[in-house]
């Protein structure tokens, strides 16, 4: 079991927009396995900023 530390909202923000940028980078110089591993995570953090009230 993974202990993780609670993030406020504009840590998840922060999160999304700097592993956003770096899928894009990723995208760009080809690693395509990297970008997509990147968006998994970005996609795993808006999931949990949607379930914030």
């Amino acid at each position: 079991m993974v202990m993780r530390e609670t993030l406020s909202v504009n840590d998840i923000r922060t999160a999304i927009r700097e592993l956003s940028i770096r899928a894009q980078l990723a995208r760009k110089e080809g690693r395509f396995d990297d970008a997509d591993e990147l968006e998994q995570r970005v996609n795993t953090y808006r999931e949990q900023l949607a379930a914030r009230p």
